[in-house]
């Protein structure tokens, strides 16, 4: 049968590369780079194995449904049709929420910049706001949240798109490309072979780092003091980008010294004019003047109708000035002069872009450190600008995870919200070890069910500190009462299951409808039109 070649994208992560799909008839036989695609240079071995995980013997393409107690250790797991498991499911949940509330149902999703759940995640929240659960886990606090949400603490918006094409310095700060996004890898190989250096943090010999011009391994924790050190570099030799700061920054608004608050006058900041050597009005609402910009004080100490004030770049140097690079070798690990030197090549560059993952997400200092990290790198000026990191335009379309479809009052019920009103349940999100405890302990309530789109959180969110009731023959005892279902709507096989010979619940299944023989995959378990 002659083959085909159908162009399209990779939806296994969020990299969403270029490929072209090769079929026979209605088979998947072949995945291959797509050049011609601005993501399409080259496939990682997930996107290439697409085929295996489309005809997978163990890849359920009909709903199975518990048929035992919970306290068997075989669920006794049958193929329901899609209309009964939906209809059960349903059922369930909408009981649970009559009886205790939408909160009482947690729901969870895989990761959606690793997994096929990218494009799905959307979906995935209007499904849960609509149904008034404020409670769902993924792994905002062990992936995205400092780089995707806090960053807007420091600089208003998320972590801008490298500028690849367009760097002279490439800063790959706890951040694997070739393993983790496949499209920034390519655009960094490109950038590379014009001639941009590269300057890695990173405790691992990555293959970045090893090739490398400046490699800072960094012991694991410590990178906010990292950040910190390079700046006093950079504001002590006045190697910065002053108008940029003036101008597009809060760096020249003066901070009270009795209160900590910025000085105000009716609407509009203050800050000291040098030139005119007296307070002025600064509208933060609209582009501040260049001339008005180039006379603001950065440094010192006024003062205004009997008030002390500072700028609040003052302040920020202040915070920098302990870590010199001595102190910093002493709590990172990295010489002294590796730390002036990467320094250095930040200062002289004509233009910086960065990129951060879990390297500083997995860590509790998460947030501080990416506060850090994104000041020293607004000491560069790169922000939204050719060769830095970009804000890029979006498609102007509404969202379909509005959360204005949840109900009146269910967003305050959020597990945690109380404890941190900043943080991931102001934005729909429950942390792993809040859900435990209402779980276990009904803190603030009691979690009665969890609904599950590919996620496995004893794997995701398995450090958290647990009361031992959790643990019954290593699964939460306490989870077990809400797993009567498992649909294939967008499972991946778990680690294992492509070795030749693995099991799962699909061959299990087959055997005992064989009386206990094994059961070899049927010509319409390999039909590429299956659910």
């Amino acid at each position: 049968m002659a083959q085909q070649r159908k162009a399209g994208f990779c939806t296994l992560c969020r990299s969403r590369c270029g490929a072209w799909y090769v079929t026979e008839g209605d088979r998947l036989v072949g995945v291959e780079p797509f050049p011609e695609h601005p993501t399409g240079q080259a496939l990682c071995p997930k996107g290439r194995a697409a085929p295996e995980l489309v005809y997978h013997a163990q890849r359920l393409r009909r709903p199975l449904k518990r048929t035992r107690p919970k306290t068997d250790e075989d669920p006794g797991w049958v193929e329901v049709a899609w209309d009964e498991a939906m209809a059960d499911i349903a059922w369930r949940l909408n009981q649970i929420k009559a009886e205790s509330g939408a909160e009482a149902v947690a729901f969870s999703s895989a990761s959606p910049g690793a997994t096929p759940i990218s494009d799905s995640l959307e979906w995935i929240e209007r499904l849960i706001f609509a149904f008034g659960s404020p409670n769902f886990i993924t792994g905002v606090e062990i992936c995205n949240w400092y780089r995707d949400v806090s960053h807007q603490f420091t600089t208003g918006s998320a972590l801008g798109m490298p500028d690849y094409a367009h760097s002279d310095l490439i800063v790959l700060w706890g951040f694997n490309p070739a393993n983790a996004w496949l499209a920034q890898a390519n655009g960094i190989s490109a950038a590379r072979a014009r001639g941009a250096r590269l300057l890695v943090i990173d405790p691992a010999p990555t293959r970045y780092a090893r090739g490398a011009d400046w490699w800072l391994q960094v012991k694991p924790g410590t990178d906010a003091a990292l950040a910190l050190g390079l700046a006093r570099c950079l504001i002590e030799r006045g190697r910065f980008d002053e108008g940029f700061v003036r101008r597009w920054s809060n760096a020249p608004l003066l901070v009270r010294d009795d209160t900590g608050e910025f000085l105000r006058s009716g609407g509009c900041f203050m800050a000291w004019n040098t030139r005119s050597t007296q307070v002025v009005e600064v509208d933060t609402r609209v582009a501040m003047a260049p001339e008005l910009a180039a006379g603001l004080a950065l440094r010192g100490s006024f003062e205004v109708d009997g008030v002390r004030c500072r700028p609040a770049f003052d302040h920020y140097a202040e915070a920098c000035a302990p870590y010199t690079p001595q102190r910093v070798e002493e709590l990172t690990g990295i010489a002294a002069a590796h730390v002036e030197a990467a320094a250095a090549a930040i200062a002289g560059a004509a233009s910086t872009s960065y990129f951060c993952w879990t390297g500083i997400a997995q860590h509790v200092n998460a947030t501080q450190a990416d506060r850090a990290i994104a000041l020293l790198f607004a000491l560069t000026g790169g922000i939204d600008t050719p060769g830095g990191n970009l804000e890029l335009a979006r498609q102007g379309v509404n969202k379909a995870s509005d959360r204005s479809l949840m109900p009146p009052g269910q967003c305050e019920l959020a597990l945690g919200l109380k404890e941190r009103p900043l943080g991931p349940a102001a934005h729909g999100w429950a942390l792993g070890r809040d859900v435990y405890r209402a779980i276990v302990d009904a803190q603030p309530y009691r979690i009665r069910a969890l609904f599950g789109f590919g996620a496995n959180v004893l794997l995701s969110q398995a450090d958290t500190p647990l009361d031992p009731r959790v643990a019954v023959a290593g699964i939460p005892g306490a989870l077990r009462p809400v797993r009567n279902a498992d649909c294939p709507l967008c499972r991946l096989p778990a680690a294992g299951e492509h070795a030749v010979g693995a099991r799962g619940p699909a061959d299990r299944l087959r055997d005992q409808r064989s009386g206990g023989r094994p059961h070899p995959a049927t010509p319409a378990d390999h039909s590429a039109g299956g659910g």
